[in-house]
């Protein structure tokens, strides 16, 4: 095991010793060791400085910081203090409204049913101004860009956006339908709040259920797009594997 001195640590770490100190005295480094009246740090020092200082110059304060190292099951939104406007539905921010003209420049030439089946899957909508459509999501749109972009055809992706979106819609009911069961289990069959105390509790559970959906939504999906990918990859090794076998057998 490494170790250091405070001076030496300091300089590996790209930090001051008077940082150090002060980092200690907020609780965001762990103890040195002591040999006598000697301070002794490893490692995991330096990790915890490097880290420090990465988040420092991304715009963390040292609050922030605080709770990011000593609450490691601390989410970014409670650190911030961004909990109330999490809550918030954020899937009715960012609509952009665009022009036919637009849609074109970025998915492509659009015939009648091309438009038909973007307003058919929800990935826009039609506006009061004859000629603008109001998408679902910025994002939506500039991913079906880049997907047509690289050659895949819109139709595809369109049917591809239906079907994840019901599996999506479907995920949903499953967590809202628990939060309301919860709320029966609590309440009784058919409550409804009759003070702002109850409105609060009950916005408060079901938010608690939205938040976690939305995290382990995004953390299941990344695992699944993994071992889809490392499926589908290993599927072309083999199938390369195979076709390089054969031809050597044919020379």
């Amino acid at each position: 095991m490494t170790e250091y001195r405070i001076d030496d640590l300091a300089r590996v770490s790209g930090t001051t010793t008077r940082n150090i100190r002060g980092y200690q005295e907020r609780g965001l480094l762990p103890q040195p060791l002591r040999r006598g009246r000697v301070a002794i740090y490893t490692e995991k020092h330096v990790r915890n400085l490097l880290a420090i200082n990465k988040l420092l110059s991304k715009g963390f304060t040292l609050g922030h910081i605080a709770t990011f190292l000593t609450n490691p099951g601390a989410r970014i939104g409670d650190a911030l203090d961004l909990n109330d406007i999490l809550d918030e539905p954020w899937a009715s921010a960012n609509r952009p409204v665009l022009g036919r003209e637009e849609l074109e420049s970025r998915l492509g030439p659009l015939d009648e049913d091309a438009l038909a089946s973007l307003l058919a899957a929800g990935i826009v909508t039609e506006t009061a101004e004859p000629g603008r459509y109001e998408a679902a999501d910025r994002h939506i749109i500039g991913n079906l860009a880049r997907l047509v972009g690289k050659g895949m055809d819109l139709a595809v992706l369109v049917d591809v956006q239906q079907r994840f979106v019901a599996k999506m819609n479907e995920a949903a009911e499953i967590l809202m339908t628990a939060a309301h069961d919860e709320v029966d289990r609590r309440r009784g069959p058919g409550w409804l709040p009759s003070s702002d105390e109850d409105v609060a509790w009950a916005v408060g559970l079901l938010g608690a259920m939205r938040r976690a959906g939305t995290e382990n939504a995004h953390a299941a999906l990344d695992r699944a797009l993994d071992a889809a990918l490392d499926q589908e990859l290993q599927a072309h090794k083999v199938a390369v594997e195979g076709r390089t076998g054969a031809d050597g057998d044919s020379d």
